[in-house]
This record gives C-alpha cells, structure tokens and sequence, in this order.
C-alpha cells in the first residue's frame, strides 16, 4: 500500500472511529436522558465553568442562538445558572448547580464504559502509543487552526 493510500486508509479510520465513539456514548447517553447537545454542555462547564455564553458557543461550534436555547432548557430544570459578568454586564457566565452533579457522574460512569469497549483487548503501552499519536494529529491541526486566526 503506498504511503498516500495509506495516509487516506488512517483518515477514514480515524473518522470512523470517532464517529462510532460518539454514537456509542449517545446511545449510552440517550438511555439516560441526555442528549448530545445536553451532555456537551455539562461536559464542557465541568471542565472549566463559568464560560461566557459566546466562549461556550465556540468550544462547542455551534451558533449562539442555538447554545442559547440549550442553556434556556438547562436553567429551567435546575441545571445550570446565568450569573452576570461582573466586568462587562452585557455578558452572562454560565455555572453548574448542584443539581448537575448526579448528572456528571453519570456521564463519567458512561465515558468509562465506552471507553472501555473501544479500547477492549489494547495493551496499556499500546493506548499510551495511541494517545501520544492522536495528540501529535492534533498538535499538527491545531497550527493550521492558529495559523489562519
């Protein structure tokens, strides 16, 4: 197989993959009650909270009025919470309640088990190789992004 075959071969592995992983964690996620667009945004703010909406919106790529809505349906069921920028009162910070936490647990008990089943029969040296190869893929793709901004 010559290198350029090769190097198209990886990237449909790569993207299939990825899309198998999510599809994996939604269904998983889906038995529970949340949807992608519910589980990113949990995800995201436990990551890191108090994001403003517009920071949000980008990490997730998706339109403002989209995430805005998002956060509408996850400030009413208790989820989350606007709380206003105290330098520019324009803005809203977006912060978990404590009603998110049983939430979160369930997400990472599902991550854990997809991981689980993706990464089935791996050796560990072998998931430290990937994960290094992964991230050099995206080291590789984060300068282009960073290049063109």
């Amino acid at each position: 197989m010559s290198k350029r075959d090769q190097a198209a071969q990886m990237s449909f592995e790569l993207h299939s993959s990825a899309r198998l992983l999510r599809r994996n964690f939604d269904r998983r996620a889906k038995a529970h009650g949340l949807t992608r667009s519910r589980w990113q945004v949990l995800w995201h703010l436990s990551q890191q909270e108090g994001l403003k909406q517009a920071e949000l919106a980008e990490r997730l790529d998706v339109a403002p009025i989209s995430l805005a809505r998002q956060i509408d349906n996850l400030e009413q069921e208790g989820l989350v919470e606007r709380c206003r920028d105290d330098s520019d009162r324009r803005c809203f910070r977006i912060h978990l309640t404590g009603a998110a936490q049983p939430a979160l647990e369930t997400l990472q008990r599902l991550a854990l088990e997809t991981r689980r089943e993706a990464l089935a029969g791996l050796s560990e040296d072998e998931i430290g190789q990937l994960q290094h190869l992964l991230g050099r893929v995206r080291q590789n793709l984060s300068r282009e992004v960073e290049e063109t901004t």
